[in-house]
């Protein structure tokens, strides 16, 4: 078997239906849905939806959160190739002749170049273009500048075929957290590779959902990301050259802690800005940009990197 789809799953039992719909029968392709603890009526349409695709189902009964739920895949996966899909989004139509093509190639990892739609109008939407710009100037310029972007910027699990392999090998899993789950394993995947290619091909979409319980900006939700994001810089700053930091990740990185710093002051309030700059403080993490001594500046990014983290972090297990 060449390739297995891995997909965790909460409560979206109806969307889920339109992920496998797009999933090929093909003996090749093995299908595994694990579930985060749904409600009973979504595990009784699951039940229904084993009827009519090919999947393999299994329940997470351990830490509840989306990288447990992958890691039960990846012990189940049988394939030599991995990809990994949300319950929401959905592939496109033959994705799986553009990715075939790369089964018998001695790469680690294939990028691809996703994009995203607003599920209640299927308007395009922006949550893609961050991956897609990492993409395209990597494909324009395969400078040393657009390879340290790709292998440490492409945050994101999916939209990228992982051969197993690969993965055992260095023993990369997910967090076992209910958010953030795939920064320091997408870091990792970059930082171990040693062949890889990059597609323009579009196979996957994103479906984006404004006003979803997921997007609500929660305190334990803040804090998952801030501690994926440290542990994210701590490992750069050990495993990368001191020029590959300078030239290329400390703008990067500044930009994100501080993103976060000043996030929590306005979100959480003054105890919880102090607690974020004492583990800064304690961590040797740079956050500090001269332009952060304007303050109309300082009030525009606030704003900005609220709205920006509501919209970025749902809780993709659906």
């Amino acid at each position: 078997m060449n390739l297995s789809i891995i997909i965790p799953h909460y409560n979206r039992s109806s969307l889920l239906e339109i992920l496998l719909k797009s999933i090929p029968k093909n003996h090749d392709i093995q299908t595994i849905v694990v579930d985060d603890k749904s409600d009973l009526f979504h595990l009784e349409v699951i039940k229904q939806l084993k009827k009519k695709y090919n999947f393999e189902f299994y329940k997470n009964r351990g830490i509840k959160g989306p990288g447990e739920c992958r890691n039960i895949g990846l012990e189940k996966s049988k394939g030599k190739w991995i990809l990994f899909a949300d319950s929401d989004d959905y592939f496109f139509d033959g994705f799986y002749e553009k990715i075939n093509r790369y089964f018998d190639t001695i790469n680690d990892v294939v990028f691809f170049s996703p994009t995203s739609l607003f599920m209640d109008t299927g308007r395009k939407a922006d949550r893609h273009l961050p991956i897609q710009k990492i993409i395209q100037n990597y494909l324009k310029d395969k400078s040393r500048k657009s390879e340290l972007f790709l292998r440490y910027n492409f945050i994101a699990g999916w939209s990228k075929m992982i051969k197993k392999e690969f993965l055992i090998n260095h023993n990369l899993k997910f967090d076992k957290t209910i958010g953030s789950e795939d920064v320091m394993l997408s870091t990792k995947i970059g930082h171990f590779m040693r062949h890889f290619e990059v597609s323009n091909d579009v196979i996957y979409c994103i479906t984006v959902s404004y006003g979803s319980n997921s997007r609500i900006l929660s305190e334990n939700l803040f804090d998952l990301r801030l501690n994926a994001r440290v542990s994210r810089i701590n490992f750069l700053n050990k495993n990368l050259s001191k020029k590959d930091l300078e030239n290329i990740m400390t703008p990067l990185i500044i930009n994100k802690a501080a993103e976060l710093l000043l996030l929590s002051l306005r979100m959480f309030g003054l105890k919880k800005f102090l607690q974020v700059y004492k583990l800064y403080k304690k961590d040797n993490i740079k956050w500090f940009c001269i332009v952060y001594l304007n303050p109309i500046k300082i009030i525009k990014y606030i704003i900005a990197g609220t709205f920006k983290y509501i919209r970025n972090n749902r809780y993709n297990t659906s």
